[in-house]
């Protein structure tokens, strides 16, 4: 039988699976979402809204875990080698490619067309223009969900709830994902991949340095590609920019 501590982790566990999901279906669905609502205003509450909501989130958890007793390693363990950090930084810039892979596969499977590589335009990031509030916003992201969904859900469920490691990198990685529903269920399992590959750099590596590296990486390379789909999107002397 579980006692209330295990009680009180699971609880905390639960309550950090989307905190984003609020904020983007408020601007989806909210006065927002009105016919001739200031759609500019709306991306960047969605951008603004989404960090806010995972450090928040964030803070909270910690601060319960830090209260219940059962803070996990992975939260504090920094140290890691050197090359551990460019080598984490190639993968997450590779996941970009394997998440496109991905989502690549249904169009191919019903022959709708040629995939076309591409960033998600709604939700608040590159809809909402973009620039250094989108590159912070996505930095600041990145963060708390490494905090969240490497740190606290595998420390907990494998040193504390006992789960094998592979479980635990596996849930999380499905938690971690479930965040990105409102872009989709296609989001959701490319989120699954990556979600995985960061798990297991920070179990093969001790660090979550490491997938914080990989997950700052693939977002950095995420902005680049919504740069230039921005800059190709917009008119140039009446014409579109070649992307």
């Amino acid at each position: 039988m579980w006692s209330h501590t295990r009680s009180l982790e699971l609880l905390v566990l639960a309550a950090t699976v989307a905190p984003a999901e609020l904020i983007r279906v408020a601007t989806a669905f909210g006065p927002a979402a009105k016919a001739g609502a200031d759609r500019g205003r709306a991306a960047r509450r969605g951008l603004l809204g989404a960090p806010a909501a995972y450090l928040l989130v964030t803070a909270v958890a910690l601060a319960v875990a830090a209260g219940g007793g059962f803070v996990p390693d992975t939260l504090t363990d920094w140290r890691t080698g050197a090359p551990w950090l460019p080598a984490a930084a190639l993968v997450g810039a590779t996941l970009v490619g394997a998440e496109f892979a991905v989502g690549a596969v249904p169009r191919l499977l019903d022959g709708t067309g040629r995939p076309r590589l591409s960033v998600h335009r709604g939700g608040g990031t590159a809809g909402g223009g973009v620039g250094g509030g989108y590159a912070a916003a996505v930095l600041v992201t990145a963060v708390a969900e490494e905090l969240l969904y490497r740190g606290l859900w595998i420390g907990v469920l494998h040193a504390r709830l006992r789960l094998p490691v592979a479980v635990a990198v596996a849930v999380a990685a499905v938690a971690y994902a479930v965040g990105h529903l409102f872009f989709g269920g296609l989001a959701v399992a490319q989120k699954t991949l990556s979600g995985a590959v960061f798990g297991l750099l920070m179990v093969v590596s001790g660090s979550l340095a490491v997938p914080l590296t990989a997950h700052v990486a693939q977002n950095a390379a995420v902005f680049a590609l919504a740069v230039r789909q921005e800059r190709g999107a917009r008119p140039a002397g009446g014409r579109r920019v070649a992307g």
